[in-house]
């Protein structure tokens, strides 16, 4: 009976979103000639940037070559499918991601990116496609302890990815040596060597590093909002989006990806 009211509480909320976004006005100006959802169907294919540095969100099959798979490319599959084109997942690091899309460089970001109010005055975002802790973690071997705050990690260098919230928050602090990298992959590899002292990053990460690494948590925030990106003035595409993650929901495909890609 939980999971039945929780899809309903997300099912509303989706809903309210989809047909809302149609009367939100855009903050830029709507850019002429043929509108991007046209150009997707005549190319064939739908252009989404990532950086596939990121499991089980986006990661390479294998590092940096082969393809990219991950819980965000095959919630973009399903808008690919219904847009009835090819998915061409492009990887890019993630602090491009954003001027990219409005270069129209690529036509969605799908990247485990964090909706705030600074990123929407640049991209129209979907509405949630999941929500995810950000959480500090340590090699199991540190001296460090569960702290409830960031501020307890005062004069300690502390790693994040570079343009992600992580990354706002620990400069916040104001006394934290933040290391930021272009990557996941080289966040943990800095982490593992010691080089930093904690990484600040979404739970799932976590999860997956995990699996072969000795890590804990030491701190959790409370889940914080998933949307993928567009330009503003495309309010076809948005709609598409917005429907293949209700539609998701609706028929038990987007848990049946929470399961594969989460456990």
């Amino acid at each position: 009976m939980k999971r039945e009211f929780a899809v309903l509480g997300i099912v509303i909320a989706l809903g309210i979103g989809i047909f809302g976004g149609w009367f939100i006005p855009s903050p830029l100006t709507v850019p002429e000639g043929p509108s991007l959802i046209s150009t997707i169907k005549t190319r064939g294919t739908f252009n989404v940037g990532t950086s596939a540095d990121y499991p089980p969100f986006e990661n390479f099959t294998y590092p940096f070559t082969g393809a990219i798979e991950g819980f965000d490319v095959d919630v973009a599959q399903l808008i690919a499918d219904d847009l009835g084109v090819t998915l061409n997942m492009m990887h890019l690091d993630f602090g491009n991601l954003i001027s990219a899309c409005s270069a129209g460089t690529i036509d969605m970001v799908a990247a485990a990116m964090t909706y705030n109010e600074e990123r929407a005055a640049s991209l129209a975002a979907s509405v949630t496609y999941i929500s995810v802790s950000q959480v500090v973690i340590v090699k199991e071997t540190s001296i460090l302890t569960n702290i409830s705050s960031l501020d307890e990690l005062g004069l300690l260098t502390v790693g994040c990815q570079t343009g992600t919230v992580m990354q706002d928050e620990l400069i916040a602090v104001g006394n934290i040596t933040v290391n930021a990298y272009p990557s996941a992959v080289v966040l943990m590899t800095n982490l593992i060597n010691d080089n930093v002292a904690a990484a600040y990053v979404d739970e799932p990460v976590f999860a997956s590093y995990n699996r072969t690494e000795d890590l804990r948590i030491i701190f959790s925030t409370g889940s914080e909002p998933l949307a993928f990106w567009t330009r503003y003035g495309e309010p076809e595409l948005l709609y598409v989006m917005n429907n293949a993650i209700l539609e998701a929901y609706l028929d038990d495909t987007m848990f049946t990806l929470f399961d594969k890609w989460f456990g």
